[in-house]
């Protein structure tokens, strides 16, 4: 959906939508935006609502809304009338929950940074079963089976912006549904965690800003790799996808928590030995405030190749966009194409209506306005 031109001016004529990606390794011009129907979930959220997630709760094939609010409680939103049912009285510190099949029972549970799980009642009406693994905060939790044992173990790590300590990585172990093993990963200050095999051994591995950590098949070794020294924001979102087409898992970040202050968002080709020091950086957008707490990467404008979606905060300078990033040829070259200008916190991409296209979901953790949105892709099916 993307056409080569060269230009240092965004300028809009009849249906050509000529756009300056801000400093990316080229420019391009987008001959057709993707379009995208703006939708209203909940006016009125869970109070802060920093947990967004998606999943199939009530196993009728569709996925659903979860969302959790620091001062509000966890709740979920059924497709496709948005009838919303409250799973737990809130409110619930940390941002990124997890979903999966926690006690392999066949349908979805959910993971939070309490760190906590809650186990999927199967029938609407009956309570959710709360389990604890831990009594820390984690501002970032993931799902994988990291052992291959069969059952899925828990990643988590808290922040360092706002005084807390975000410089350990804690592994869980499962043994049982309500029995786990933690082990320790000392990591540099920062936030951000991602789970993605790296070096394709078939394990899954962990990756933060600049860093990733080899699994060992061991759950208490595992060995640091760097990636990038040119990446220095240690507040960080991080996502993992191959951006290139070469088969390899590359990685990109945006700058998450600091207000006022800029930096680019950037991806980095993996090479052939993900264990190479440094992998070669690609600038996606050059210049922009430290306030994109959101990153979510998919085929969007389903031309074969990954895109990437981001998002600046409600508390950062005016406007607050929320922005598509369409990949225009391997991931150098890049088309901008904006939503909004209301912001949004820790958007989600997936297929909400099963049309076959990616839409997506956020809403602002605070400020005046914080209703919980979903932009729906209308490109598979513009009618509806």
């Amino acid at each position: 959906m993307c056409l080569s031109f060269r230009s240092a001016v965004t300028i809009a004529i009849a249906s050509l939508v000529l756009t300056l990606t801000n400093g990316t390794d080229s420019l391009r011009a987008q001959d057709s935006a993707v379009p995208f129907s703006r939708v209203t979930i909940d006016d009125t959220p869970p109070a802060r609502p920093w947990y967004k997630m998606l999943g199939d709760i009530d196993a009728d094939g569709s996925l659903d809304i979860i969302i959790a609010g620091a001062k509000g409680p966890l709740v979920w939103y059924g497709y496709p009338d948005w009838t919303k049912s409250e799973i737990a009285a809130g409110g619930w510190n940390g941002v990124k929950g997890a979903i999966g099949d926690v006690d392999r029972d066949g349908d979805v549970d959910i993971v939070m940074g309490g760190v906590v799980w809650f186990s999927n009642p199967g029938a609407a009406g009956r309570k959710w079963k709360m389990t604890r693994i831990d009594t820390r905060t984690a501002h970032d939790v993931e799902l994988a089976d990291l052992d291959r044992d069969g059952r899925l173990d828990v990643v988590a790590r808290d922040q360092s912006a706002f005084g807390k300590s975000g410089n350990v990585i804690y592994v869980y172990r499962q043994n049982s549904p309500t029995s786990w093993d933690k082990h320790t990963i000392d990591c540099p200050h920062g936030e951000g965690l991602k789970l993605a095999d790296l070096d394709g051994d078939q394990d899954t591995d962990i990756v933060i800003g600049g860093l990733w950590y080899e699994n060992t098949g061991r759950a208490d070794r595992w060995l640091q790799n760097t990636y990038t020294t040119n990446w220095t924001e240690p507040d960080a979102k991080v996502e993992v996808a191959d951006l290139n087409g070469d088969g390899r898992l590359d990685i990109v970040l945006t700058p998450a928590e600091l207000k006022g202050q800029r930096y680019k968002v950037a991806w980095y080709e993996a090479p052939a030995d993900a264990k190479d020091r440094e992998w070669l950086e690609h600038i996606i957008v050059r210049d922009i405030e430290c306030v994109i707490h959101s990153l979510a990467v998919g085929d969007i404008d389903r031309d074969g190749d990954v895109d990437v979606a981001i998002a600046e905060m409600h508390q950062g300078e005016n406007p607050d966009e929320v922005t598509v990033h369409l990949n225009c040829g391997k991931g150098k070259e890049w088309s901008k194409q904006l939503l909004s200008n209301d912001g949004s916190h820790d958007i989600i991409l997936g297929d909400i209506d099963g049309d076959g296209d990616l839409d997506i979901v956020g809403a602002n953790h605070g400020g005046e306005s914080h209703p919980v949105e979903l932009w729906r892709n209308k490109l598979a099916d513009p009618s509806s």
